[in-house]
C-alpha cells in the first residue's frame, strides 16, 4: 500500500451562508447559476495566491496555502469581492471562512489529517461575513496579521483532545475605498493630527479605540464589536479604523451611513470613507434626527 508523507499546510474553507436560502427566494436554475458564479470567484482568488484548489463541497470550496498568511490574505479578499460584487449584493449573498494550518497529508487530489479535519470546524464555526482560525494558527502569521484578530470563542473541537480558542480575523481592504469629496488626498497628506484615542457611546456600551485596538466594526451581524439589531442596519454596516494617527470612518453597507461632525450639517457616506474630527453623532441606515437617542456617539480624546 502506498503512503503519503505528512506535509504542514493551512486548509481554507469558504462556505456560502445560508445558501438554502437563494433557491427558496430564485428557485433552483438561478440559485444553481449565482452559486456557481459565486464558487467561481472563490476558486480563482485561491490560484491567484498561489493557493492549490482541491475541491468544490455542495456550496463550499476548500484549498490549501503554504503558510496561514496567504490563507488570510485569501479570505479578506474573497469577503471583500462578494461584498462588492453588484450581483452578489443584489443577491445577498456572503461567505463565512474557516483555515486552519497543521499536518496534513495530500493524496489522490484530494487532502486529509488535522490541518483538513480542523480547518471544516472552523468554517462550521464560523458565521455569515466572518473569518475563523485558532490560537495555533495566529500564532504562526505575522503580527499585523494577529493584531487584527480577536477571540470569540474557547471550544472543544471534533477530534482534538483539548479546548482549542477561536479567533476572528477582522476583515476590510479601505484603501480600495474613494475618499469623500469633502475630503481630499491632499488634505490626508496635509494633516499632522496625533491623537490616537477615539471613544465610542452607544447606550450601555463604552469602547475606546486606539493603537492595541486600531478597528472597531458596527452592523446586525453577531460578529460586530458593536451589534445593532435594526433591519436597516448590514451585517458588516461599518468600521472605525485607527491609520497613521488618523480615525477613518468607513461604510460598507446598502442604506449608508449619516455622520454629523462638530457642529457640521450631517454627511451621508456610502461604500465611502472619510476622517472623523473632534466628536459627533453616526447613525447607521437612518438619518440623524433632532433629539438623537439611538445614535454611536464618537469622541476623539
Amino acid at each position: 500500500m502506498a503512503t503519503f508523507p505528512t506535509q504542514q499546510l493551512t486548509v481554507l474553507f469558504a462556505d456560502i451562508a445560508g445558501s438554502t436560502r437563494l433557491y427558496d427566494t430564485f428557485g433552483g436554475s438561478k440559485a444553481r447559476e449565482l452559486i456557481a458564479e459565486c464558487l467561481s470567484h472563490l476558486k480563482r482568488l485561491i490560484l491567484a495566491n498561489d493557493g492549490t484548489f482541491i475541491k468544490t463541497l455542495g456550496d463550499a470550496v476548500m484549498g490549501t496555502f503554504p503558510t496561514p498568511d496567504a490563507a488570510a490574505e485569501t479570505a479578506r479578499q474573497m469577503h471583500e469581492e462578494i461584498a462588492f460584487d453588484s450581483k452578489m449584493i443584489q443577491a445577498n449573498i456572503h461567505l463565512r471562512i474557516g483555515f486552519h494550518h497543521g499536518d496534513a497529508i495530500c493524496e489522490s487530489q484530494d487532502v486529509f489529517g488535522d490541518a483538513a479535519n480542523v480547518g471544516s470546524r472552523m468554517v462550521e464555526l464560523a458565521k455569515s461575513d466572518q473569518i475563523i482560525t485558532n490560537k495555533e494558527t495566529l500564532e504562526q502569521m505575522k503580527s499585523d496579521l494577529r493584531r487584527m484578530a480577536r477571540i470569540v470563542d474557547r471550544t472543544r473541537v471534533r477530534g482534538m483532545d483539548d479546548i482549542m480558542e477561536i479567533h476572528e480575523l477582522v476583515w476590510g481592504q479601505p484603501e480600495q475605498m474613494t475618499m469623500s469629496s469633502s475630503f481630499t488626498e491632499e488634505m490626508i497628506a496635509s494633516l499632522t493630527s496625533k491623537k490616537d484615542f477615539l471613544q465610542i457611546r452607544y447606550l450601555q456600551h463604552r469602547i475606546l479605540v486606539d493603537h492595541e485596538r486600531p478597528i472597531f466594526t458596527m452592523g446586525r451581524g453577531a460578529a460586530n464589536h458593536l451589534i445593532i439589531d435594526d433591519p436597516l442596519v448590514s451585517r458588516m454596516h461599518a468600521r472605525i479604523e485607527l491609520q497613521r494617527n488618523r480615525f477613518l470612518l468607513i461604510d460598507q453597507s446598502t442604506n449608508g451611513t449619516f455622520l454629523k461632525m462638530n457642529a457640521d450639517e450631517p454627511i451621508f457616506l456610502r461604500r465611502d470613507a472619510i476622517q472623523l474630527e473632534g466628536e459627533g453623532l453616526i447613525r447607521l441606515g437612518k438619518k440623524i434626527s433632532e433629539d438623537e437617542q439611538l445614535a454611536v456617539r464618537y469622541k476623539i480624546l
